[in-house]
């Protein structure tokens, strides 16, 4: 049996969303890979895959009394066995993760920042807890590893870790082999039963993502007399309240609500047009895998979209806020089909070139490898 390895995050859909292919990656170089997170529906699918998952009450909320039950049973695991790295994610468990791992020894503590929760468009005492943690937390850190290029410069500038290192990795990459809108079955899907230009939106329905935001964009579009549907894909506590403001707009005919769909890719197929209200991101997932399946991006001009997207080549951003900006942007590209599939086009370009799960899966392993230092190991980034 190989050494072990234990990832960490609050909740075991991120890691079930996100980070199966590095798992799968540490198990091919001889290592045993764990999983410390709460169960919220996806550990059994995790557990498919063959790995071990430690069900324990984290809370996103990091005043919650039961983060510290779940600190003490992590520290009792890590004292328990002999793991050669601990691998955390978010917050919670990535501020927990890193504490616990350094009291017990743990000899390579590595932090993966999925966005810092405080940004430029944050609560300005949020932002100040969030700063002054990941700074604490920082001291025991081995590697900080930013999904983006705002996230870098901050950790290396305010030196977060100052016996560590900081690495810029492109996020955790997108297959693009299984979102090709080349594919037969996807484009099957994707066939539409009329002419009407469609619009989608993914992730959970929560209040950083300001839906109500793109609602009233929409608004603004139906009142030019554009025809349009709206996909938003996701769950969330946020759902019902939105689909009440959807009806109060007179947008029942223009918006569909999916709810939680396994496979979004028939989703991105139908659409002509991604669109993003969100206040913070880190590297979002969402929007590499609508520009994988060449869709125009509109969005806010925010952290980690910023370096997705290139303003008037593979989609436009505005101004954090501007709603008026959203539906002039969504409108042009209605009204010029030829500039968005142009756009679109040039969107995949862009992914298969700097955001391919197989480039960044390439410089997680030479990260592993240097981290763990194993005797193949090339160095880092």
């Amino acid at each position: 049996m190989g050494e072990k390895i234990l990832f960490l995050a609050t909740v075991d859909d991120h890691i079930y969303s996100f980070h199966i292919p590095f798992m799968k990656l540490l198990k091919d170089m001889g290592f045993e890979v764990e999983v410390f997170c709460r169960d919220t529906g996806f550990a059994g699918k995790i557990r498919k895959e063959k790995f071990v998952v430690y069900n324990v009450p984290f809370a996103r909320n990091p005043l919650s009394i039961s983060n510290l039950k779940a600190f003490v049973i992590l520290l009792n695991l890590l004292k328990s066995k002999n793991y050669r790295m601990i691998h955390t994610h978010t917050p919670v468990a990535g501020f927990l993760g890193r504490l616990a791992g350094r009291m017990a020894g743990v000899p390579c503590i590595i932090y993966t920042a999925h966005g810092f929760h405080f940004h430029e468009y944050g609560n300005k005492l949020r932002n100040f807890l969030y700063f002054r943690l990941e700074k604490l937390a920082g001291k025991l850190t081995d590697v900080l590893i930013t999904i983006n290029k705002d996230d870098y410069r901050i950790a290396v500038n305010k030196c977060f870790v100052p016996c560590g290192k900081v690495i810029y990795l492109p996020g955790v990459g997108v297959d693009t082999g299984f979102f090709d809108p080349s594919d037969s079955l996807v484009e099957n899907s994707g066939k539409r039963k009329d002419s009407v230009p469609k619009l989608v939106s993914i992730g959970r329905l929560e209040r950083e993502k300001h839906y109500g935001q793109i609602l009233r964009a929409l608004k603004l579009v139906k009142d030019r007399k554009i025809e349009f549907k709206c996909l938003f894909v996701g769950s969330g506590k946020l759902q019902k309240a939105l689909i009440r403001k959807s009806k109060t707009l007179g947008l029942r005919d223009n918006v569909v609500f999916t709810g939680y769909l396994e496979d979004v890719r028939p989703a991105l197929a139908k659409a002509s047009i991604y669109i993003s209200a969100s206040s913070r991101e880190g590297l979002p997932v969402s929007v590499m895998e609508a520009m994988a399946m060449q869709k125009p991006v509109v969005a806010y001009n925010i952290r980690g979209v910023r370096d997705l997207v290139v303003d008037g080549k593979t989609g436009f951003l505005v101004s954090f806020g501007d709603v008026q900006g959203l539906a002039e942007k969504v409108c042009f590209l209605i009204q010029n089909p030829e500039v968005a599939r142009e756009m679109g086009r040039k969107g995949r370009e862009r992914v298969l070139k700097e955001f391919d799960l197989k480039i960044v899966m390439e410089s997680m392993r030479k990260l592993y490898e240097e981290a763990l230092g194993l005797k193949d190991a090339k160095g880092g980034q």
